[in-house]
C-alpha cells in the first residue's frame, strides 16, 4: 500500500502542476520570450524502414471445362524494401510562437527486391509473356516483363530539402484555459538528383541489365516535384495525459524536371522486346496528350490522433519523460507515379487510390531544457490496391480506341483489366532514433 500511495501522490502532483513544455507534436520554437530571448534547435535522427508485400496479377479462367471467364488474382511476386536515412533538422524561433524549420535527409540506402511467389509457377506470365505493349505477339518469344529475383539499389545521395513555418495561434503555456493550437506549412523543394527509372537500361544488353541492379551502380532518389504540406494540430494537457490530433493536406506540383514516360518513348518503343507502345512517340507530341500523358503525383490528406502519457515533468529544470501513442490514416489519391513496381518496370505506373493506416509508440526524454532524446517505432498497413491500370483512352479503362486517341502510357501487357498488378498484404515497420540540442 505504501508504493501505491506514493504513485498516487506523484500523479496528483502532476495533475496540479499545470503544463510545462507541452506535447512534442505541438512544440514550436519561440524567441522574444521573457525567459527565452532566442531559441534554436539542432537535431539529427536515424530512420530505418522495412516494407514488404505481395504482388498479384489478374488472370481470366478462360481455359478448361468449364471456362468461367472469372477474373482472379494469381500470386506473382514477393516485394520487400529496406531504407536507411539520416535526417538533419534545424528549427529557430523567429518571434513569439513562430518557428522557421528546415530538414535535409541523406539516404544511405533504399534497396528493393522482387522474388517469385512460392506458388506462382503454374500461372505466372512474367517470364513467359508473349505480348508487346501494343498487344501483338513478340518477335522473339518469350519476352519477360522485368527482372525477378533481383535487387534494385538506390541511395548514397541527399534527399529533398524541406523548409517550413509553424505558428502557435494559441499556447496553453501562456493561457492555461486554452489548448495549444499550431498551424504550419512545409514546402519540399526538388533539390535531390532525379531518379530516372529507365536510366542505364536503354543501351544495356537487355532490359533487365540496368546498372542499378548492381550495388556498385546506385540510383538517385529525387522525384523532382514541389510538395506543399498544410497542417494543423491541437493538444491539451490534462494532468499526466496530453491528448492531441493533427490533420494535414499534401499538395504536389510538377516541376520542369519531373520525369515523364514520354521522355524515353522513342527508345522504349524501339527496344526488342518493346517497352512502350508504337503509338507513344507520336501521341506524346499531340496537343490532346502533351499534358495529359505527364506524371501525376498523388494528393495526400490524412489525420492522426494520439496522446502523451507523462509520468514525470519538472517545469523548473525542463526535465520530462513521456510515452507517445498515436494512430492515423492517410488517403493517397490516384496517380501516375513511382510505385513498388516502377524500378522493375522502368516506368511511372498508374496507381489506384488507397488508404494507409499507421500506429506509433515513442519514448520522449528531455534530459534538460537543452537536450532531448526520442525513440520511435511505427507500424503501417496499406490497403490493397492496383499498381497498374492506365486507361486506353481518355476514359478510365476504355476499350477499342485507336490512333491519336490511345494513351501513350497504356500497355496491353499489364494495364488492361484482367492483366493488372495489385499490391496487397502490405506491412511496414520504421524505427527512428533522434537527438536534439536546444539553445
Amino acid at each position: 500500500m505504501g508504493r501505491l500511495s506514493s504513485l498516487a501522490a506523484l500523479f496528483a502532483v502532476l495533475a496540479g502542476a499545470g503544463p510545462a513544455l507541452g506535447a512534442e507534436i505541438t512544440h514550436v520554437a519561440s524567441s522574444g520570450e521573457p525567459d527565452s530571448p532566442f531559441e534554436l534547435s539542432l537535431a539529427v535522427r536515424w530512420e530505418r524502414a522495412a516494407r514488404q508485400g505481395n504482388i498479384t496479377r489478374e488472370f481470366g479462367e478462360n481455359v478448361g471445362q468449364p471456362a468461367t471467364g472469372v477474373v482472379r488474382d494469381a500470386p506473382e511476386l514477393k516485394y520487400s524494401q529496406l531504407t536507411n536515412r539520416i535526417v538533419s533538422r534545424l528549427a529557430v524561433g523567429l518571434w513569439r510562437d513562430l518557428e522557421l524549420r528546415a530538414e535535409l535527409p541523406y539516404v544511405l540506402s533504399d534497396d528493393t527486391t522482387w522474388k517469385d511467389a512460392a506458388d506462382s509457377a503454374s500461372v505466372s506470365g512474367l517470364q513467359s509473356n508473349g505480348l508487346t505493349p501494343d498487344g501483338l505477339p513478340c518477335t522473339t518469344a518469350p519476352c519477360p516483363f522485368f527482372p525477378v529475383g533481383a535487387t534494385h539499389f538506390a541511395g548514397g545521395a541527399l534527399g529533398d530539402l524541406q523548409v517550413g513555418l509553424a505558428w502557435a495561434v494559441l499556447n496553453e503555456r501562456k493561457e492555461t484555459w486554452v489548448p495549444t493550437w499550431v498551424v504550419s506549412l512545409d514546402i519540399t523543394a526538388p533539390t535531390a538528383s532525379r531518379f530516372d527509372p529507365a536510366a542505364g537500361r536503354l543501351t544495356a544488353s537487355s532490359w533487365t541489365a540496368a546498372p542499378s541492379f548492381a550495388s556498385s551502380g546506385k540510383s538517385k532518389v529525387g522525384r523532382k516535384i514541389w510538395v506543399y504540406d498544410l497542417a494543423t494540430a491541437l493538444s491539451r494537457r490534462m494532468g499526466a495525459v496530453e491528448p492531441y490530433l493533427r490533420a494535414h493536406l499534401a499538395i504536389p506540383q510538377r516541376s520542369s524536371s519531373t520525369y515523364s514516360n514520354c521522355e524515353h518513348a522513342a527508345e522504349l518503343a524501339a527496344m526488342d522486346p518493346a517497352q512502350m507502345s508504337s503509338l507513344a512517340v507520336a501521341n506524346c507530341a499531340l496537343p490532346a496528350w502533351r499534358s495529359e500523358a505527364l506524371a501525376r503525383p498523388p494528393l495526400v490528406y490524412g489525420m492522426l490522433f494520439g496522446t502523451e502519457l507523462v509520468p514525470y515533468d519538472d517545469r523548473a529544470s525542463g526535465q520530462r519523460f513521456a510515452f507517445d501513442l498515436r494512430i492515423g490514416a492517410d488517403y493517397v489519391g490516384r496517380a501516375r507515379w513511382y510505385n513498388e513496381l516502377t524500378p522493375a518496370a522502368g516506368k511511372l505506373l498508374a496507381t489506384e487510390p488507397y488508404l494507409s493506416l499507421t500506429g506509433m509508440l515513442a519514448l520522449n526524454l528531455r534530459a534538460s531544457r537543452y537536450v532531448t532524446l526520442r525513440a520511435q517505432g511505427t507500424f503501417q498497413h496499406d490497403v490493397a490496391h492496383f499498381l497498374t491500370g492506365e486507361p486506353q483512352g481518355n476514359v478510365l479503362n476504355e476499350i477499342g480506341v485507336t490512333g491519336g486517341d490511345v494513351n501513350p502510357n497504356f500497355d496491353f501487357r499489364y494495364d488492361l483489366p484482367g492483366r493488372r498488378f495489385r499490391l496487397g498484404d502490405v506491412l511496414a515497420y520504421t524505427v527512428t532514433v533522434s537527438g536534439a540540442i536546444t539553445f
